[in-house]
């Protein structure tokens, strides 16, 4: 179980540091490169050089003239890296000072770039790994006319992947492309679903229900004494996998309450979970639960969805600030933003309780709320668009649009607090009786149509 559950938690956090580094793509290509390198050296020995003579396609010449012009052409690859190193932290440094950091990893964990940079550091390797396999000129061996060929090709598709970026930058620079791409990424961890062998109920509830004792007695755990299992670090909690918690609870015959969502900062010795009965649990069992925590110095929307929606907001708090005033940025992000709480509302709202195939009450999660993810959409952006009507009244229209797609009362019930809360602040902001009476109207009409709709 210890040798699983580390594993699997390390592999899915792994997977997310390797989709936002630069590393990882060069790596992958200079060591195909290399094989490449190994591969066309051996077809080099087997092909004569009497056959290949008469074609245009392939170099000629001795093997000291190919490794020379090998090694050229890598000292050129890599003199080209420096624009290309120069091209890439350009958007990074745009992208900082004015959307914020956070939005970084969308740059950083873009497939173009990576394969850019690893075209060039592919390229270099292939070149110098295949230098310095010609053997010295005073050994008699027919020239590697394919290797430096194949050489002199990859420098040309190198070359333009270079044009490639210079143009997906200029692309990607554009704020509706960023907006676009923070809001895939919003999709994608809603989209993000827990496995089919965790069976929950859909009520919900607070967890405070029935559970059998070690003499087969039931009682409450609320009147149970829970085995603390407190956070071994200080940090954010980057991920948690329910699906060990529910295996590990089922082969112990526990219940596990985990008090803490992805993305909430827990300092050392802070209880992250309850376990039941506590009489059952020694600390080995307390670290492997622990183990199914990923903790980090930064938040990541792995599974945190309310990060995710952060990006967005985050990019479009600063598009209304007074040194950029974009107010366009700001309502591209909060379509984008809409269409991720639509697809959460369709997808409903997870249990906070999971049971085993058996039907007994297992794990106990900490949901996200619909209530959680609206303020962090437009608590924030209300308050910096208070002075811009435009951007309120979009407000109301992304609200509309989430509330054709809402059926639950509650949910409904805070889409009407942030119509009141829209109309308050276009009641304190400095706008003109023109622009604030739209506002009003529309949300009174916005507040007839969800009460109707409830």
């Amino acid at each position: 179980m210890r040798t699983r559950i580390e594993r699997r938690v390390a592999a899915r956090h792994r997977r997310d540091r390797l989709l936002v580094s630069f590393w990882f793509m060069p790596v992958v290509m200079a060591l195909a490169a290399v094989l490449l390198a190994w591969v066309m050296f051996a077809i080099d020995g087997r092909i004569s050089n009497e056959v290949l003579e008469n074609s245009r396609f392939v170099l000629a010449g001795t093997t000291y003239e190919l490794r020379s012009s090998l090694l050229s052409i890598a000292g050129t690859v890599l003199a080209t890296a420096g624009v290309v190193f120069t091209l890439l932290t350009l958007p990074l440094s745009t992208v900082a000072a004015q959307y914020g950091s956070r939005l970084l990893r969308l740059f950083l964990g873009d497939r173009t770039a990576q394969f850019v940079l690893g075209m060039f550091v592919a390229t270099f390797v292939y070149c110098i790994f295949a230098a310095l396999a010609i053997p010295p000129a005073d050994v008699e061996l027919e020239s590697p006319q394919l290797t430096a060929s194949v050489a002199v090709y990859l420098m040309l598709v190198t070359f333009a992947t270079l044009i490639l970026l210079v143009q997906h930058i200029s692309t990607m620079l554009q704020a509706p492309n960023i907006a676009a791409a923070a809001g895939a990424e919003l999709l994608e961890v809603v989209r993000a679903e827990i496995t089919e062998e965790l069976v929950n109920d859909v009520d919900g509830g607070d967890g405070l229900e029935a559970m059998s004792d070690a003499a087969g007695a039931p009682m409450s755990l609320a009147e149970a004494q829970g085995y603390p299992v407190r956070a071994d670090a200080t940090g954010y909690i980057q991920f948690v996998d329910p699906e060990i918690m529910l295996t590990l609870a089922r082969e112990k015959d526990l219940v596990i309450r985990l008090l803490h969502q992805p993305g909430q900062f827990v300092r050392r010795s802070t209880v992250v979970a309850l376990v039941w009965p506590a009489d059952r649990v020694n600390p080995e069992v307390a670290k492997l639960i622990h183990r199914a925590y990923q903790l980090g110095t930064v938040r990541t929307p792995t599974q945190d969805i309310e990060y995710a929606v952060n990006q967005l907001t985050e990019m479009a708090v600063r598009a209304m600030s007074p040194a950029i005033n974009d107010p366009f940025t700001a309502m591209t992000c909060l379509d984008h933003v809409g269409v991720g709480l639509v697809e959460f509302m369709q997808r409903g709202e997870r249990s906070s309780r999971y049971y085993d195939k058996g039907g007994r009450l297992r794990l106990l999660l900490e949901p996200v709320t619909f209530a959680a993810l609206l303020g962090a959409a437009f608590d924030l952006l209300r308050h910096a668009s208070c002075d811009n009507a435009n951007v309120l009244l979009h407000m109301l229209e992304v609200i509309d649009a989430i509330g054709q797609e809402t059926t639950a009362p509650a949910a409904r019930q805070e889409l009407l607090r942030h119509v009141s809360l829209i109309q308050a602040e276009s009641e304190v902001g400095d706008l003109i009786e023109q622009d604030r009476l739209p506002i009003l109207l529309r949300g009174q009409s916005l507040r007839v149509k969800l009460a109707d709709m409830a």
